[in-house]
């Protein structure tokens, strides 16, 4: 009777001792083993998020979720997430509680990212929170729109350039074979025509050298050249020669005019006469002075143009015979 009391006394106390270490266990993976301190953050979406979901700090386990609370404000709804810490642990107050998952099979958890501000938080604040982002949901909605994107976009777009590759190959199918024909008949007109064109080329450029551009041509040129020159010196002595007759003339016709004022009573008729015939002289002068000097200037400008192209002697179009022309 005695040995089945010691047995039972060592069974329950094997259990109870299994018991404690079950319970520090869990306590330890909760990371509930001590006092701790209460904070909170508030997310717009709580997917995956629970009760005993872990709290770490820069990925070190410090605490869990206790609780998770939705708050209403009018039409949109937040939720509250109440967590606990290790009592004493300090945390930043420009640190962000931030919903993420470590890994692509791993649960949910709050990491904290520490800040550098050298104020603490106090036990039951708010810290900053970064709502969670469901990578799945995220993945389909691309989907989606890669979807309508596919169906809206890129198959009409494969389409028309179907269409245009198909009207591309029919134009081609139908008018290259035109185009060689035109090149080949191109190709044997040239062919023909290029050694009857390069000889009337050198024909002609053999007509050119023997004709106005040979060696006696050019001295012919040279000497028409020269004798205009002479001419325009000539035409300028005589425009000079020509003014001084103007001069003798006015001279003239200012004596007679005093002779005229000396004698107005027997010479006046005579005078008038005179002078009418001085006029006359006079105004032709001037006439035959303009005259002279245009046309000293036309045979300076005719030799000019000789000099830079002799080939107007040749090439120059006769002008048409103004006499006839007149007294027809």
């Amino acid at each position: 009777m005695q040995d089945s009391r010691i047995n039972y006394v060592v069974v329950g106390s094997f259990v109870a001792a299994v018991l404690a270490i079950f319970i520090f266990v869990v306590s330890m993976l909760a990371g509930r083993s001590g006092a701790t301190d209460s904070y909170y953050t508030v997310y717009d979406n709580v997917g995956g998020l629970k009760f005993g979901t872990q709290v770490l700090y820069e990925g070190y386990q410090i605490g869990q979720v206790e609780s998770i609370d939705p708050v209403f404000k009018g039409q949109s709804v937040t939720f509250r997430v109440n967590f606990t810490v290790q009592e004493g642990w300090k945390i930043p107050d420009d640190s962000i509680a931030r919903a993420s998952v470590s890994g692509l099979l791993s649960a949910m958890t709050i990491d904290i990212e520490g800040g550098s501000s050298p104020t603490t938080l106090k036990p039951g604040a708010q810290l900053k929170g970064a709502s969670p982002s469901n990578m799945f949901a995220a993945l389909s909605q691309i989907g989606a729109q890669f979807g309508e994107l596919s169906s809206g976009s890129i198959k009409p777009l494969f389409d028309t350039l179907t269409a245009y590759v198909k009207n591309i190959d029919k134009i081609t199918a139908e008018n290259v074979p035109v185009l060689l024909t035109n090149l080949s008949k191109i190709s044997q007109d040239m062919a023909r025509d290029v050694p009857e064109i390069t000889g009337s080329i050198k024909r002609n450029s053999q007509a050119i050298e023997k004709g106005p551009l040979s060696p006696e041509s050019l001295e012919r040129i040279d000497g028409i050249i020269a004798n205009l020159d002479k001419t325009t010196a000539n035409l300028a002595a005589f425009s000079g020669d020509l003014d001084q007759v103007r001069a003798m003339l006015v001279k003239s016709m200012t004596s007679v005019n005093k002779l005229v004022d000396d004698n107005a009573g027997n010479i006046d008729e005579s005078a008038r006469s005179l002078r009418y015939t001085l006029d006359t002289i006079s105004r032709y002068v001037d006439d035959i002075s303009q005259n002279t000097e245009v046309t000293t200037r036309n045979l300076a400008e005719f030799s000019r143009a000789i000099r830079e192209n002799p080939g107007l002697l040749v090439s120059g179009s006769p002008q048409s015979d103004q006499s006839k022309s007149k007294s027809k």
